[in-house]
């Protein structure tokens, strides 16, 4: 289980562009985030993974997305994933090995081709404040190239 966090600043987004170096996803763009922690609900892990990846904290957070996406890098391995955004609260960006934060305007987030599969799928809701929480499900065609296939969409009205 992984949580994440979109940040808003100034029109813009935050989000990691995956060091070359990386296994999983090298040179792609993702937000900020990280693995639940045992005994931790998502929210907490997102706004923790935030502070440790970023040095930033956030206020006016939203549940943007639940994502199911199956068999991602191995067989019989699932993650469910929640992507969060916030507010830029205060904090300062540091440095960290995971690649390096970028600020994108909401058309260059969309625009973006390098972003994570499951992401690029669900950017046009997670950005646009005035649509709900998306639920979708991904099935990976191939680990290697980070081929996913949207199975299931479905978006919940906000208010």
């Amino acid at each position: 289980m992984c949580a994440n966090m979109f940040v808003r600043k100034d029109g813009k987004i935050l989000v990691l562009k995956r060091s070359e170096q990386k296994k999983i996803a090298p040179g792609f763009f993702h937000p900020a985030g990280g693995k639940v922690d045992q005994n931790e609900e998502p929210l907490r892990a997102s706004k923790r993974e935030l502070m440790e990846e970023t040095g930033l904290t956030v206020k006016n957070i939203r549940l943007e997305a639940v994502v199911t996406e199956i068999e991602p890098h191995k067989p019989n391995e699932n993650w469910l994933i929640f992507h969060y955004s916030g507010d830029y609260e205060s904090g300062e960006i540091k440095q960290t090995l995971e690649g390096e934060f970028v600020w994108l305007t909401k058309e260059e987030l969309t625009n973006c081709d390098n972003l994570f599969p499951s992401v690029k799928a669900l950017i046009k809701y997670i950005v646009d404040e005035n649509q709900g929480t998306a639920f979708a499900s991904f099935i990976y065609t191939d680990c290697k190239t980070e081929t996913a296939k949207l199975r299931d969409l479905e978006i919940c009205a906000v208010g």
